[in-house]
């Protein structure tokens, strides 16, 4: 519980961080206005900080599951904001094509159903044009690809946490869905419960806001790098190093968990 206790206190001056980069950014307006590298980056700080509170609030009531689900929403605003703090104007219209190029497959997808309906739609010739409008004007329109917005900007090993987050949480996949059902040991006749609410697993709780807290921290440093790198609030060193602090505490007690489970 002590561990927990100090991720709680580093979720909430992350927070308070957060707050701090986006009240004291200067963005002015421009040619680019919304397009601007760093109105984009305040837009994922927003986004993330909101994410982050939300799993914070679902963990308090014991919702591993869905905490977990948010903190990946927030490993996806960590390799934006990454990227775009490497790539800027560059990665701006890389989204502005996996926007186009979204909007295409979703209308291609509704022109589909309206075709197998028994009548005609009003809808359906304006939203032809409006394909035939993107096409011309994004032709080769690619969607982000995570895993390359994370390589982009270069932070390639936090895909990993990525991914375990969309195995056992996100995505309804053995793993995720077996949280779902407890074995009877006891039993002979291999009884099992299945249950509406889940518990969450030995250790689980402590390494999501671990979790948590490694992605809103990079989401601060790249949008404080993409805003010019003029900090204010406490200072982003010092929340690293009490993130490297916790994270080696928790690391040493897994430890010890673990042997004293192997010496029983």
């Amino acid at each position: 519980m002590a561990h927990i206790e100090g991720w709680r206190s580093l979720a909430s001056r992350l927070i308070a961080k957060g707050q701090a980069i986006f009240d004291n950014a200067t963005v002015l307006e421009g040619k680019l206005g919304t397009k601007h590298p760093k109105v984009v980056a305040l837009t994922l700080l927003a986004r993330t900080v909101g994410n982050f509170e939300a799993a914070l609030l679902l963990l308090d009531d014991g919702r591993a599951v869905e905490a977990r689900t948010l903190v990946r929403c927030c490993f996806e605003n960590f390799f934006w904001a990454a990227a775009l703090a490497k790539k800027g104007d560059e990665f701006v219209r890389h989204m502005e094509l996996d926007d186009a190029a979204s909007r295409k497959r979703r209308a291609k997808g509704l022109l589909e159903w309206a075709g197998q309906q028994d009548h005609d739609l009003d809808f359906a010739k304006n939203l032809e044009a409006f394909v035939e409008d993107l096409d011309k004007k994004n032709p080769k329109a690619p969607l982000i690809n995570q895993k390359t917005a994370a390589e982009h900007g270069t932070i390639k090993p936090a895909y990993i946490f990525y991914g375990e987050l969309s195995n056992d949480a996100a995505h309804p996949s053995a793993t995720s869905l077996s949280r779902h059902v407890t074995w009877d040991d006891e039993s002979n006749d291999a009884q099992f419960t299945v249950h509406a609410r889940p518990m969450p697993v030995e250790g689980e709780v402590e390494q999501t806001y671990e979790f948590a807290c490694n992605a809103m921290l990079g989401v601060c440093v790249a949008v404080n790098q993409a805003l010019g790198g003029t900090e204010s609030g406490e200072r982003l060193w010092t929340l690293g190093d009490a993130f490297r602090a916790l994270s080696d505490d928790s690391k040493v007690a897994q430890d010890a968990v673990v042997k004293g489970h192997g010496d029983a």
